[in-house]
């Protein structure tokens, strides 16, 4: 048994070395401590305390815990010791004797060396009993155990704040946890309570993402005067890591003081270090804090995106949580919590000079989306009229042209300008998305052009081209059909680029007959001037091949891209926003095929133009990731496609909203998600994949919808809920068998559904008969359904094993 002097060495080094960095703890030993045994115990103490997640088998027979397991404190039972502190030991412990259970913390005061050190623990336990808030762990029970003060709080199983696993470079999982962690403390605050010791080993986050403030310890009440002189101060030392100077030089505390220690633990979420390299015992660290400048911003410690993203607002809000003088801090933790909001909702933050300029910045990337069309929109129309300028100094005739595509380009132009500055003018609690824009200048379309059928024409087709950039062809085909419909005036060639684009709707609404005819009508009207609609017709062969492979010649599909693409190449050059394009196609060809190294390939080629051209976020590079994402997953590097698939997804669905697109996009990750068995992130994603489908690519019976639908039912399966899995699989057989009939692909992928239910469900041999169907079907098919064999294989292989 040790003696009292050697117990009291122990727990003063520990005292002395808890706080250094856990690289630098045995060296700190060594320099204060020549006792090797008494090093040995003080690193058994060391063992994850800042976690208070001690080993019990780590602690040294020489140190047994105050408590043995079985020990019964009031109406709790101790099962282990979890961790020991500079004040106490806590453990692990359940409630007995009652018909319901409970685990918990108990809390147990191990060193009362003074009246003081027992006042301190009763305070902390009659502040705990003031806080109820899902974000703070409370208190359940408290007493003495044999003359020793205990507390004891809601168990949290979790890790420090900056050790949570999985938070990526992004930013928005990083400021959401802060804000609860604000909105922990602002409950705190508004009871009369400041921390005073918030760091990330008392800021704990649970693995489903909730966090909970723990340890008021030294927490400190905001009581009126003469209230305080009667509640005596809790005591024990804060962190000189994370507390805020007025605690180092002795001022007075406020709730500015957790605003500091907050910003100190966003600086080091945001840089993966904190503001100061501190060195030594605690002491020595206080000292050195005192003596130190200003931290530098945040986005001076880190490198590429990282740094452009917190340069500006998130810097500002950091060091304005960081002042030395409190009154120059966010006075308190709701306004640290509001200007982070700001931030993530592009509104400007209280932390920034809050200059003209800066406040139009925040309101483009709010709607960055609806200013950006509108720049492409002008920039394309500016080159047109360059273009045409320079046609008109050819000859009398030309010039004469050239003057009325210029008016027509000019009504374009004004309408288009007044279409987004109408947007820009909108309130600031109004959302404004790219398609809100264009569904309200489609409304008003007709009626503003109805004396000036060209240049309602015009109009007409450049609306339904930038619902195309945000891939919602529902959204076309009104404006499209009535252009056509009421051709008079219309110029040929507007007529025939609309077909096109017509042709284009039809295809995405499953209704590949129209979209041939379409075509062909289009295509006829540019060859018979191949030399002066040459671009047109390049970019046609894409829809042609798209319907080529639909009509069940995927060779031919091939062929037709194979043969466009060194033409496209000599007219446009190889870093062209075309040239990617039909390069993407190409390597959906070749997925669409089987040939899957070669799509992946292509499907790189085409990726690595867009990041030339800057436009790696555009829709159409967005598409090729898609398409990368999906060759990968055939291939087998699902895991790899998941990520591709992810990044697309959360890139689409900031910068462009609800899209057709946007819900193929959930469509082919759900799947994937489900091929790893990863069902609960599936689901969800699968079913607003299919309601997105059905408002903006084809309704009920579009492939989207339907595809969607088909991963739902397998998804479902793996999740357990078969019964809702067989009636989806009953709703979506006469649609796809009606819609598609027995050889297209979806009937194959509905009959590998079918077995999915028909497996989990017991029935084998009817699984087993489905299967075999599904593969009659996809050699029928020929190279088009190869692709999807493998799929089945694997599928057969996974229930023989």
């Amino acid at each position: 048994m040790q003696d009292a002097k050697r117990l009291q060495r122990v727990w003063e080094l520990f005292d002395l070395v808890v706080e250094l960095p856990p690289g630098a703890r045995a060296r700190g030993l060594a320099d204060l401590e020549p006792d090797a045994e008494i090093r040995t115990q003080v690193q058994a103490l060391l063992h994850d305390a800042d976690t208070h997640t001690v080993d019990a088998d780590a602690l040294r027979a020489p140190l047994p815990p105050l408590l043995a397991p079985g020990t019964r404190v009031g109406r709790w039972e101790i099962d282990k010791l979890l961790g020991r502190g500079g004040m106490g030991e806590v453990y692990m412990a359940h409630r007995f004797g009652d018909d319901y259970e409970q685990r918990a913390a108990l809390k147990l005061l191990m060193r009362m060396e003074s009246a003081e050190d027992r006042a301190g623990f009763v305070a902390e336990r009659q502040i705990l009993a003031r806080l109820e808030h899902p974000g703070i762990a409370h208190l359940l029970d408290g007493g003495e155990y044999q003359g020793v003060p205990f507390a004891v709080m809601e168990y949290v199983e979790g890790v420090p704040l900056t050790e949570v696993p999985d938070l990526g470079p992004g930013l928005e999982r990083k400021l959401a946890l802060v804000l609860q962690a604000c909105d922990a403390v602002s409950h705190a605050h508004q009871h009369l309570v400041i921390h005073r010791d918030l760091k990330p080993g008392n800021i704990l986050v649970s693995p489903d993402g909730r966090l909970k403030l723990l340890d008021f310890g030294i927490a400190k009440r905001l009581a009126p005067t003469r209230e305080r002189d009667r509640d005596p101060a809790p005591t024990g030392p804060a962190s000189p890591d994370y507390c805020a100077p007025e605690q180092l030089t002795g001022a007075p505390v406020s709730t500015a003081t957790d605003v500091y220690s907050l910003g100190v633990i966003l600086y080091e979420l945001l840089t993966g270090e904190r503001p100061w390299q501190l060195t030594g015992a605690p002491q020595i660290r206080a000292l050195e804090r005192l003596s130190l400048p200003a931290p530098q911003p945040p986005s001076t410690r880190v490198e590429g995106r990282m740094r452009k993203a917190l340069r500006g607002d998130l810097d500002a809000i950091v060091l304005k949580a960081l002042q030395t003088d409190p009154a120059q801090r966010y006075r308190t933790v709701d306004e640290l919590a509001s200007d982070l909001r700001a931030h993530l909702g592009q509104h400007p933050v209280a932390a920034r000079k809050q200059t003209a300029r800066y406040r139009m910045g925040c309101r483009i990337r709010r709607h960055r989306v609806a200013y950006a069309l509108a720049a492409a929109v002008f920039a394309s129309l500016a080159l047109g009229l360059v273009g045409v300028a320079w046609q008109g100094h050819k000859a009398t005739i030309e010039r004469d042209h050239a003057r009325r595509e210029a008016v027509r380009n000019d009504a374009v132009r004004q309408y288009l300008m007044l279409m987004f500055r109408s947007a820009s003018g909108t309130q600031e609690h109004e959302e404004v998305t790219a398609k809100s824009v264009l569904d309200r200048a489609a409304e008003r379309v007709h009626e503003e052009f109805a004396d000036d059928p060209e240049s309602y024409a015009d109009v007409a087709l450049a609306l339904a081209e930038l619902y195309f950039q945000i891939n919602d062809y529902t959204g076309a085909r009104p404006l499209l059909v009535r252009l056509l419909r009421d051709d008079a005036g219309v110029a040929q060639h507007v007529r025939a680029m609309a077909m096109h684009d017509l042709a284009q709707v039809s295809f995405r609404e499953s209704q590949t007959a129209q979209a041939r005819d379409l075509l062909d009508q289009a295509q006829k009207f540019w060859q018979a001037e191949p030399g002066k609609f040459r671009d047109e017709l390049l970019d046609s062969r894409l829809l042609q091949s798209q319907i080529e492979r639909a009509q069940g010649d995927a060779e031919l599909a091939l062929r037709t891209l194979e043969d466009a693409l060194p033409q496209r190449v000599e007219l446009s050059g190889l870093q062209h926003r075309d040239t990617a394009v039909l390069i993407n196609n190409l390597g959906l060809a070749y997925y669409q095929l089987g040939r899957l190294e070669e799509a992946i390939i292509q499907l790189k080629h085409a990726h690595a133009i867009w990041q030339t051209l800057g436009q790696e976020n555009s829709s159409d590079a967005l598409n090729t990731l898609n398409n990368w994402a999906s060759a990968a997953v055939q291939s087998g590097r699902r895991e790899e496609a998941a990520e591709i698939f992810y990044r697309a997804l959360e890139l689409r669905r900031e910068l462009y909203g609800p899209s057709g697109a946007l819900a193929a996009l959930m469509n082919n990750l759900g799947k994937t998600l489900v091929q790893l068995g990863r069902h609960d992130e599936a689901v969800p994603l699968l079913r607003e994949a299919i309601e997105m489908g059905r408002v903006h690519a084809g309704g009920e019976t579009g492939t989207i919808a339907l595809a969607a639908g088909l991963g739902l039912v397998d998804a479902l399966v793996g999740h357990g809920e078969l019964e809702e899995a067989r009636a989806k699989l009953g709703s979506l057989t006469p649609a796809i068998m009606e819609t598609f009939g027995s050889e297209h692909p979806f009937a194959a992928m509905l009959e590998i559904s079918r077995a999915r239910v028909e497996h989990a469900e017991g029935r084998a041999d009817r699984a087993s008969a489905a299967l075999k169907l599904a593969r009659q079907r996809l050699q029928a098919m020929g190279p088009s359904g190869a692709a999807y064999l493998a799929q089945l294989d694997a599928l057969q292989q996974q229930w023989r094993e």
